[in-house]
């Protein structure tokens, strides 16, 4: 009697389980199917709004700048970048109402926009600038002081994974080594158990001292990480300045899809490249799993803490991230100092010159393109050039 009636409650408890969740799911489909997306409005301050960003744009992106009359400091970049920024978010919330602004706040994003762009119009420079040529150097050796670049996906993003190419290049001269195996010169790469992601570039022990670079990668055909690093032998160079070049394709260089990587020194092609094969490509997915920022004289090690190494004491100047791979012409020409960099060009993602003492603040140095600023830790100093 006492089974009979155990299988008729689990029998009924069962059924009144089943009601419940078709009642549940009924419910849940009814509100999916009463939800609809909040409509965007249709305001004359929106089209007021979007013809100010392009006017800004474009302002920003073809003003000239440098230290002479009648260009504009580099750091005005940043007045019209911080605008751009700020009339998108304006526009965002004039077209979703969350919250929605008042009449007068509409007006006041249309004051503050053409505010920023009269403040950028008046920062022209009416004399030249005075400018103290000067060497940037850090005494990274111990581990503790560095520049922090911050994070930025132009650092390590140049365009749809598989077909990627960038150049890196850089002066450094080293004073003295640190007491680690390598000595980072550049570093936007990270890695943990799963993947390694991005590059960097510097001096190592081995082989009596090479300069080398890493990359980051991935292999396409099992999803593996995978790691490249092209290198070459050099000797004598503490104390002496050196150009240190990666250019890097995806596709491949000059016509060899298996070539994907060239180190130059002085304007030379080290031809002690590594040939890879063409599934392996430069990975650059993960930017987003950590937060650690691009640094010189010196890396953070891992992505789960804050542990910091491989410095070295010296200097280093006109560092440039390009989103293409640079040709050797160019290469030669950028050593030889025939190239100008303005910070116009749409291939920079980023570029520091280090050659003068900045006017204002010295530890803070925004970069050519005007979109990201340098921080320099530690012990640090500008020596001027007597020329």
């Amino acid at each position: 009697m006492n089974t009979v009636y155990s299988i008729w409650k689990m029998g009924r408890y069962t059924l009144l389980c089943v009601v419940l969740m078709l009642q549940f799911i009924a419910c849940s489909e009814e509100k999916h199917d009463e939800y609809t997306a909040a409509p965007e409005i249709e305001d004359v301050y929106i089209h007021q709004l979007d013809e100010l960003i392009a006017e800004m744009q474009d302002l920003q992106q073809n003003s000239d700048y440098g230290e002479k009359k009648g260009q504009y400091p580099t750091e005005s970049r940043a007045i019209l970048s911080d605008a751009i920024d700020a009339a998108n978010r304006a526009v965002l919330l004039i077209k979703y109402q969350n919250p929605a602004p008042s009449e007068n706040e509409k007006q006041r994003y249309i004051i503050n926009t053409e505010a920023a762009m009269e403040k950028f119009r008046n920062s022209v420079r009416t004399e030249d600038a005075e400018t103290i040529p000067a060497e940037l150097f850090v005494d990274g050796k111990g581990g503790n002081s560095f520049i922090d670049f911050g994070r930025s996906e132009e650092y390590v993003k140049f365009g749809e994974q598989g077909k990627q190419a960038f150049t890196v290049e850089l002066w450094v001269k080293i004073t003295e080594r640190g007491r680690w195996d390598n000595c980072l010169f550049l570093c936007s790469y990270i890695s943990n158990d799963d993947w390694r992601n991005g590059w960097m570039m510097y001096w190592r022990k081995s082989d009596n001292g090479i300069y080398r670079t890493t990359w980051g990668g991935l292999n396409t055909t099992n999803g593996d990480r995978d790691l490249w690093e092209p290198s070459f032998r050099v000797s004598d160079d503490l104390d002496q300045w050196q150009h240190f070049v990666a250019v890097y394709s995806d596709e491949g260089l000059g016509g060899n899809s298996t070539l994907r990587a060239k180190l130059y020194l002085n304007g030379e092609w080290m031809k002690d490249e590594i040939v890879s094969p063409v599934t392996r490509v430069y990975q650059s997915a993960h930017y987003a799993e950590y937060s650690k920022p691009m640094t010189a004289f010196g890396r953070y090690m891992r992505t789960t803490d804050d542990l910091f190494e491989e410095g070295f004491s010296g200097y280093m100047k006109k560092i440039r991230i390009w989103k293409t791979a640079k040709s050797a012409d160019y290469i030669k020409k950028s050593y030889e100092g025939a190239v100008e960099v303005t910070g116009k060009e749409t291939d920079l993602a980023a570029g520091w010159d280090f050659t003068s003492k900045p006017s204002g603040a010295d530890n803070e140095i925004i970069d050519l393109t005007g979109r990201h600023t340098a921080k320099i830790i530690g012990t640090y100093k500008w020596e001027r050039i007597v020329e």
